[in-house]
């Protein structure tokens, strides 16, 4: 819903119903764009804003065009995603041995004691449950206070402004954050809160030193274009590397395809052989279903090489640092537009990476990822690999049916207007906002070029993120001393750290101060009471939702 549906849906009919002769969505989106990807039936558009009349039924099969196309492509997407993790499985897993955090209390859920015993040793433990506890009772009797007296009893967090109020540092200990950072390796991080901190100073002297590229800066991005760049730069360098570390691996895979290595690939989800002609073809359909969206041909390959660099950036830092949702600095579609000379993008072209602003922009988790934790669990787990596949492919196709019939049928049933999220400028998802944010960006440059002056100096912030990049993994890799990870590095100014950089940032020092003065054995035990407040905070998540359901309907 967050990833993909809730901006995906104010795209198809948004243009249509907010479209007036002064913004000129008609002429410049609507008629240019294939009539498949939107809704067409006017009626079934006004609806959906602004409620069914009574004694009408829900148009269902106005929608079936955009989103029978749309799931097609999803599976695509999601298929290519899955065969790149399986590519990447044993590089990540079995040598780099990576962590990944966020199975760790999945798996001590279901470990038990080697004695046996009906319950998993986690649940045995009296830090976990304390942790749980504390946690559960600080957010019910919040909730209490806020349904009592419209305010929370104990508010934690804040707000530092600095650089004459340009830039503002978030103080949210967000508790699950916090948990789940704490399981991870004190140099990943410190790298996640340190470069936020970095980043975050250094746009705020590019704002008083009034210090600004040509062009605007796209949403989804950092702070200022220097920093979006610098992060772009940045998340190429790690996946030009993860390549380079696996080529090997990679290179057994491609020669298992054509069948000249005897790697053995019978434990993994896929055979190699699958895997690699799954992206190969996969990609090239891809490819074309952006040519067919409008891209030219050209644009659309560098378009979809843009959306792998960033696909498996962000997969790797989530399985690596833990991090339950993430964001690219730079998107597919800001690397593309940029990085292009403009004849060679065309204004189609860039109305077409508009259109993918719905499933290639606020990524905050993908396929991919959740692939590649998946393969960590059946590793860890002994369940079979092949069993899984049929599995994930099940719960892509459930739950995009799920959350677009949600959205539908809450739309007509009380009026998008009326559910809107407010936020800064107004409506967002459902109201103009995604619709508006698509078109500021479509329409300008369909009508006024990019000027070189633009993309040299996008060309000149991304080189210095890259060798800044380089030379992070550098240290990383030669010297044993060096203290800080080059994770966070891609991602610093991104809206999700910008959240819980405080939250990581404790978790870092407390792992410190306890390492320090109560060494190994005094982390290994404290470690079940960071997991109670990871599963406390999963647990409050759901019973919030059926208290408030309860209480709505008592209200009803």
């Amino acid at each position: 819903s967050m990833g993909f549906m809730s901006s995906f849906l104010p795209i198809v009919v948004g243009f249509k119903y907010f479209a007036t002769p002064v913004n000129q969505w008609s002429e410049y989106i609507i008629k240019r764009t294939r009539p498949i990807l939107m809704v067409q039936d006017q009626k079934a558009v006004t609806w959906f804003y602004e409620g069914l009349p009574p004694g009408e039924s829900i148009p269902y099969h106005a929608w079936l065009p955009p989103m029978s196309f749309m799931l097609m492509f999803m599976l695509i997407f999601s298929f290519l995603s899955i065969c790149l993790m399986v590519l990447f499985r044993k590089q990540w897993i079995e040598k780099e041995r990576l962590v990944y955090p966020l199975t760790i209390l999945p798996l001590e859920m279901v470990k038990k004691k080697d004695g046996g015993g009906r319950l998993p040793a986690l649940f045995k433990d009296k830090l976990f449950w304390l942790a749980f506890g504390l946690v559960f009772v600080f957010y019910l009797s919040n909730w209490i206070s806020h349904k009592l007296t419209g305010t929370s009893m104990i508010s934690l967090s804040g707000n530092i402004s600095l650089f004459r109020k340009s830039v503002s540092f978030s103080l949210n200990p967000h508790f699950a954050i916090m948990g789940l950072a704490y399981l991870v390796p004190r140099s990943v991080s410190l790298s996640l809160w340190l470069f936020h901190v970095l980043f975050t100073v250094q746009s705020g002297f590019l704002s008083l030193s009034g210090f600004k590229l040509p062009g605007m800066n796209d949403p989804y991005g950092g702070r200022s274009i220097v920093t979006t760049f610098e992060g772009a730069g940045g998340m190429l360098m790690l996946v030009i590397a993860l390549f380079w570390r696996a080529r090997k691996h990679l290179s057994d895979c491609c020669r298992k395809a054509f069948g000249r290595s005897d790697i053995d690939d019978s434990g993994e989800m896929l055979s190699y052989r699958t895997a690699v002609f799954g992206s190969l073809i996969s990609f090239l359909i891809m490819t074309g279903l952006m040519r067919y969206f409008g891209m030219p041909w050209f644009t659309s390959f560098t378009f979809m090489f843009f959306t792998v660099i960033v696909f498996i950036g962000l997969s790797r830092i989530v399985c690596q640092a833990g991090l339950p949702a993430t964001r690219a600095q730079c998107i597919p579609p800001v690397y593309t537009s940029y990085l292009l000379p403009p004849n060679i993008v065309t204004p189609q072209g860039y109305l077409a990476m508009g259109l993918q602003y719905s499933w290639a922009a606020d990524i905050r988790s993908s396929i991919m990822a959740s692939t590649g934790h998946t393969l960590k669990i059946c590793e860890e787990t002994e369940i079979p690999m092949k069993l899984v596949f049929a599995g994930i492919i099940t719960a892509i196709v459930v739950s995009y049916i799920s959350s677009a019939w949600m959205h539908i049928y809450s739309g007509y049933t009380v009026g998008t207007l009326n559910a809107s999220i407010k936020g800064s400028g107004g409506p967002w998802f459902f109201g103009d906002g995604m619709s508006r944010l698509v078109a500021n960006l479509v329409i300008p440059n369909m009508t006024t070029p990019i000027t070189r002056d633009i993309i040299v100096s996008r060309y000149i912030f991304m080189a210095i993120g890259a060798f800044v990049m380089g030379c992070l993994m550098l240290l990383h890799s030669k010297f044993l001393w060096w203290p800080v990870h080059y994770i966070g590095f891609p991602i610093a100014e991104t809206l999700p750290l910008r959240q819980w950089w405080f939250a990581i940032f404790l978790a870092w020092l407390i792992k410190g101060l306890i390492l320090k003065f109560g060494g190994h054995n005094v982390y290994k035990k404290s470690v079940s009471f960071f997991l109670g407040i990871i599963l406390s905070n999963t647990v409050w998540t759901v019973v919030e939702v059926v208290l408030n359901l309860i209480d709505k309907a008592k209200l009803g």
